[in-house]
């Protein structure tokens, strides 16, 4: 029993102050416990339509499209040393010619992996890595500028050590590399690299709630522009709600250094939620609001804002209607308010909303028929005048094969 004490606490311990590249999703401790999955294989294929392809409104581009991939995924979680593997190779085929510089080819990959291994019941390694070459903007991962800009490769990478001193106290220290690059010339003034480390103790008030003081140092390397430092110290307390449900907030500054312009310091906080009832509903959730170094270079001008308070929201669903039919649905909100410019430009704001919805029905154990849709607004206003407020909507049917 003590080492089930001693266990719990440890993969609490793994959720430490959040690192920039990582997947907001995790904000919130995990619900359950994870099962293991033998190697399955899946091929994709859909038709769709989009109505404004590079995301505009004064050169709006519609197609049809072709989409497909064929992935593998493989999962452990019973034995000392745990991993899980997904990947996914595919591409986007767009059915008319492009204008400008949209290509009418995308890629659309992805690959993840991680390592958990406990050398006893007291210490644990943990370590995550993931890769992506894709057009659209992950809304999660916390780095990804909220506009669709041509394709990105992003990476993230990340190590963690957590050691239980009691059955109540824990500590776990880390540290992660993230990435991302646009591949389009017109988006490279955003391209970033980050490295973090950060610092985590956790303290098991009750069976329910637990109390934590997190640190995380966060540099930011911009290819244009200004190079970032970040110190965030954040106090911390996670509950669980329910048995299959918990959730995660911490506050605190955010002391904030600016190559050629200095240190201020910002309030930042963030919460997450993660709720799963067996394999019919899941709901997650997370709420960021913290100074971000996200698309801080006006190409325009050659000058930078210093000052770029960001909220992020997303929340998801599942829920398994019948033994054959599932829903999907999503929404995602990125408000970002950009001042202290370097120069005389005006201080603007950005606004980008996008919601999804999806069905999956089941015709046998294997092939399933899908349906999605996603909806997106994106509201500019200051130096974004090349980048106007515009609305996309993309439809999508297809079919899904597992063996």
């Amino acid at each position: 029993m003590k080492s089930l004490f001693y266990l719990s606490l440890l993969a609490s311990g793994l959720v430490g102050a959040h690192a920039y590249g990582q997947s907001l999703y995790t904000l919130a401790g995990p619900v359950g416990l994870e099962e293991s999955l033998p190697l399955k294989w899946t091929f994709n294929v859909a038709g769709g339509y989009d109505d404004n392809v590079n995301a505009s409104n004064f050169n709006q581009q519609e197609s049809a499209f072709i989409s497909t991939d064929i992935g593998a995924s493989l999962a452990n979680y019973d034995a000392v040393t745990q991993y899980a593997f997904s990947a996914k190779l595919g591409g986007i085929f767009y059915l008319k010619d492009l204008e400008g510089d949209t290509n009418e080819s995308l890629s659309n990959s992805t690959l993840t992996a991680s390592l958990s291994h406990s050398f006893d019941q007291t210490l644990r390694y943990n370590g995550n890595f993931s890769f992506a070459w894709q057009p659209e903007p992950n809304y999660s991962n916390g780095i990804a500028n909220s506009r669709r800009d041509g394709d990105y490769i992003y990476v993230y990478v990340s190590s963690s050590l957590s050691k239980a001193w009691t059955t109540r106290w824990s500590t776990t220290v880390g540290a992660s590399y993230s990435m991302i690059d646009y591949q389009e010339d017109s988006a490279k003034t955003d391209n970033r690299q980050y490295v973090n480390l950060n610092f985590n103790n956790r303290y098991k008030w009750t069976e329910r709630l637990a109390l934590s003081i997190n640190w995380n140092g966060s540099y930011c390397d911009r290819e244009y522009g200004n190079d970032e430092f970040s110190n965030f110290v954040l106090a911390g307390a996670e509950y669980a709600v329910a048995q299959n449900t918990s959730a995660t907030l911490r506050v605190g500054p955010q002391f904030k250094h600016v190559d050629n312009y200095g240190t201020k310091t910002y309030p930042s906080a963030e919460f997450g939620l993660n709720h799963r009832m067996s394999d019919r509903f899941s709901l997650g959730m997370f709420v960021r609001y913290s100074n971000e170094a996200t698309n801080t270079y006006i190409p325009q001008t050659g000058a930078s804002y210093y000052s770029n308070e960001t909220w992020r929201v997303g929340l998801n669903s599942t829920m398994k209607v019948t033994h054959r039919v599932s829903l999907n649905a999503g929404v995602n909100l990125i408000s970002s308010d950009y001042s202290r410019a370097s120069s005389s430009s005006t201080d603007t704001n950005t606004l980008t909303f996008n919601a999804t919805a999806g069905v999956k029905m089941m015709l046998t154990n294997a092939l399933a028929l899908t349906a999605q849709y996603s909806y997106t607004n994106g509201s500019y206003s200051g130096y974004n005048f090349p980048m106007p407020s515009y609305n996309r909507n993309v439809f999508s049917f297809g079919i899904n094969y597992i063996f």
